[in-house]
């Protein structure tokens, strides 16, 4: 399980680089169907769309000619996220400095309606391999707060030699450091700025932020009422560490990356060690590496997710 756990980790430096290439603005245009100057996420493709959200400085869902030469980076780099996460421009960028003297950058979105006077509850969205999370922007859409106003918190674990998450097999070259020291003191700081519910706090993360989910409540169970890992690994040993979080863990059925038995095996464990709540699990057969567009789209899944609230184990 170790051995697949560093195979898995390594390919995320893979796609990474994969993903470095330049982007030519005159190719996207040429996608531009319907003749009005943008490019919208149906024109994009839902795979591309992931990577170019965070480009989307007006919020309007399309990308306009300006948006797109933003993200014609010089070949053999990377285009520069607009925000931490893929976050959008209904987010604010912050700076967070630990106690460790690192610095975390990260996207917040603060809700400006209330339906009751209760606290709000807080989601951190921790992203993938190329940077962006797509449970950041579909938490702050106007109709998802509509029905439930949260905060978000979209952080960016930002380099080659960053990963969310510490320990063991989990960070296997000593140049890499895990960023998770300075991101729970983030989290608390923002939970103390904006008095959000200490007992409506979740996580979230897709790819390498699957992975990130996995590794928080394993090592900071008391902080989380809920996660949902997608497309995550972990090391099943952690799993009574996870005694009193909710969890709904999604994957591909088909997944090349990031094998499916890294969730699989994780729910056998829970389920085993007989934590409660009792884990959730959804695999999606004949989908690959992307499920996390699945997994978002699943209605049923918010609705979960906010109705956690939680308690001693």
């Amino acid at each position: 399980m170790k051995a697949t756990l560093i195979i898995t980790l390594s390919l995320f430096g893979v796609i990474a680089a994969a993903q470095d290439k330049g982007i030519n603005s005159e190719r996207l245009m040429s996608k531009d169907t319907n003749k009005d100057g943008k490019l919208s996420k149906e024109e994009l493709g839902d795979k591309f769309w992931q990577r170019a959200a965070g480009q989307d400085a007006n919020g309007d869902g399309a990308l306009d000619a300006t948006e797109i030469a933003a993200m014609e980076g010089k070949k053999g780099k990377r285009a520069e996220q607009a925000r931490p996460g893929g976050a959008n421009a209904a987010f604010q960028v912050r700076e967070f400095k630990g106690t460790n003297g690192q610095t975390l950058r990260y996207s917040l979105f603060v809700p400006t309606q209330k339906t009751d006077s209760s606290p709000p509850p807080l989601v951190l969205c921790l992203h993938g391999s190329g940077g962006n999370t797509a449970a950041a922007n579909v938490l702050a859409a106007p109709a998802m707060q509509a029905k439930q106003p949260c905060i978000v918190i979209a952080p960016a674990c930002e380099g080659k030699s960053t990963r969310w998450v510490e320990g063991g097999f989990r960070i296997k070259d000593k140049d890499v450091r895990a960023v998770m020291p300075e991101l729970m003191e983030m989290l608390d700081a923002v939970v103390s700025e904006f008095k959000a519910d200490p007992a409506r706090i979740y996580v979230t993360g897709q790819s390498l932020g699957g992975v990130g989910s996995w590794g928080l409540i394993a090592s900071h169970a008391s902080k989380f009422a809920a996660a949902v890992p997608v497309c995550g690994i972990w090391e099943p040993a952690d799993a009574a560490k996870m005694n009193g979080v909710a969890v709904w863990a999604f994957h591909g059925a088909d997944d090349p990356t990031v094998p499916v038995s890294g969730s699989r095996d994780m729910i056998a464990a829970l389920k085993k060690a007989a934590v409660t709540p009792e884990p959730k699990y959804t695999e999606f057969p004949g989908v690959g590496h992307g499920s996390w567009e699945s997994a978002y789209a699943t209605a049923e899944l918010w609705e979960w997710l906010f109705a956690q609230r939680k308690t001693q184990p």
